[in-house]
This record gives structure tokens, C-alpha cells and sequence, in this order.
């Protein structure tokens, strides 16, 4: 046993000397700039031991590096700052996700048990004169018994009168009605102004009535969502929301007339004994 142990103690030596000269011994080169240098143990024809030390490439695993975050290439003019600003990642997804929504909304067949998808029978772009605008508005208003100072008031603030306007978060039309209310408003054609503005009227008349004539949780309600209403309690305290109501409120009741400009009496919203709403600017 002892015996044994000394041989194993001197071949220790041996065997250590012999890794170290055949494996090939691995260093990077300061500056090197990707390259280590590799020495490696070769023996000539007159069975000299050679060392070679060679610079080659390190692996691609080695100099393996995090990816440069990638960075938008859509900018956009801050008022505020006065200088060009990348678009942020999120928003461009949630544009992309909005543009997704609406293009599908615009192919969805109109009987889909036929089991195809077929583009509806209008094309977006189309003008349409400010005297068709104005009569979509007063038959929508005047069906459904709505102020139409209160719907140009919300147009006013909501598309700036353009029929084929469309946000990035996918809302479409004079009202900017999102695909699935347009969906449960039965809207074909959500940039024709009489298709759109009966819709939002309708959306806007029922939102009056769930809050007993009040305009400014109606049109809170319009823009966040009435679930949002009901977790606040109120208006929501959005700053999107809080801009939205002040904008409307104060064109809708600072008397401002849309055709010529000139003032008239503040509306009054009121509900009768028998449940009606009234909305009018006569006492």
C-alpha cells in the first residue's frame, strides 16, 4: 500500500506536466479587439517540442453581448420642449394594435354565415360637404332628443369635424366611435356622418339618461367608459378625461355658436315629474 502511494505521488508530477502541454493554454490580447492568443505544443521532424502562439478569433459565445436596445424611428414635434421626440414603443404598439382593430372591423363581412370576409361597400376618404355634416347632425339630434350644440360641442373636441378621422387607439368618424361600440351600435359605415353621428348621439342619449341629465359624467363616461365613472365616483381623475369634460363644457355652455360665432343662452338639462329628459336653452 505504501509503496503504491509513493508511485502514485510521483506520477502525479508527470501526469500534471503532460495536461499542461497538451492542452492548448487560452489568453486574450489586451487590445486585441476580439482575438486571444492560443498556445499550442507541436513537435518537428527531428522531434524538437515546438510551441506556437497563435492569435485567433474568440468564439462568438465568448464576445456574446446584449443587443443594442432597438429605437423608434417615428418622431414627433414637442410644443413644450420645441424639439423632435422619438414616438414611444408602447405607442407605436398600441397604434399598430388600434390600426389591426379597425382594419378588421372594416373587412368583417357583413353575413357572416356566408363564411367569407367582404370589404363594405364605402371607401374611406370621401369628402363630404359641411352642409351634410350640419343636417347628419340636427337628424340625429332631433331623432333622438339631444341638443345638437351638445353633439357639435363633442365633434368639436372628438374629430375637429373630420368624417375619416381615426385614432391611434382606433376610434373612427365624426364621434370616434371604437369598433366594439360600432359593432353594438349596428354601424355599417362608421365614416359616413349619418350612420356615425345617429350612433354616437344614441351612445351619448343613454349615457344622459343612466346619469339623469348630467353632462359632464355623461361626456366622462363618453370618453373613459362608465366603468371608470363608477370606480371614481365621478369624473375620472384622467388627465385625458379631465381635459376632455372642460373642453366640452366650456364650448357647449359658454354659449358659443358653431355657424356664426355669436353667443346665445346656456342650456339647461332637466328631468320632469314623468321621468323626461329635457334639454333646451329657452326658460
Amino acid at each position: 500500500m505504501r509503496k503504491n502511494l509513493q508511485l502514485a505521488l510521483m506520477a502525479s508530477p508527470v501526469i500534471a506536466t503532460f495536461f499542461s502541454l497538451t492542452t492548448p493554454y487560452v489568453q486574450a490580447e489586451p487590445g486585441s479587439g476580439g482575438t486571444a492568443a492560443v498556445i499550442t505544443a507541436t513537435t518537428d521532424d527531428n522531434g524538437h517540442k515546438v510551441y506556437v502562439n497563435e492569435s485567433v478569433p474568440m468564439s462568438s459565445a465568448r464576445r456574446a453581448q446584449a443587443p443594442p436596445a432597438r429605437r423608434s424611428s417615428l418622431a414627433y414635434w414637442s410644443a413644450t420642449e420645441h424639439r423632435w421626440k422619438p414616438v414611444p414603443s408602447a405607442n407605436i404598439r398600441a397604434a399598430r394594435s388600434a390600426a389591426a382593430e379597425v382594419n378588421q372591423y372594416l373587412g368583417q363581412d357583413s353575413n357572416p354565415a356566408s363564411g367569407s370576409q367582404q370589404i363594405p361597400n364605402f371607401v374611406r376618404g370621401k369628402a363630404f360637404t359641411p352642409q351634410e355634416i350640419d343636417a347628419a347632425i340636427d337628424q340625429a339630434a332631433a331623432r333622438h332628443n339631444v341638443d345638437p350644440s351638445l353633439v357639435r360641442a363633442v365633434i368639436k373636441v372628438e374629430s375637429n369635424f373630420n368624417p375619416n378621422a381615426v385614432s391611434r387607439k382606433g376610434a373612427m368618424g365624426l364621434m370616434q366611435l371604437m369598433p366594439q361600440t360600432a359593432r353594438q351600435l349596428k354601424v355599417a359605415n362608421p365614416f359616413d356622418p349619418g350612420q356615425n353621428v345617429d350612433a354616437g348621439v344614441r351612445h351619448l342619449k343613454q349615457l344622459m339618461e343612466s346619469y339623469g341629465g348630467d353632462v359632464k359624467l355623461s361626456l366622462a363616461a363618453y370618453n373613459a367608459g362608465a366603468g371608470a365613472v363608477a370606480r371614481s365616483s365621478g369624473v375620472p381623475h384622467y388627465a385625458e378625461t379631465q381635459n376632455y369634460v372642460r373642453r366640452i363644457t366650456n364650448l357647449y355652455y359658454g354659449g358659443f355658436d358653431f355657424n356664426s360665432g355669436a353667443s346665445r343662452d346656456p342650456v339647461r338639462v332637466q328631468r320632469d315629474a314623468r321621468g323626461v329628459l329635457y334639454i333646451s336653452n329657452t326658460e
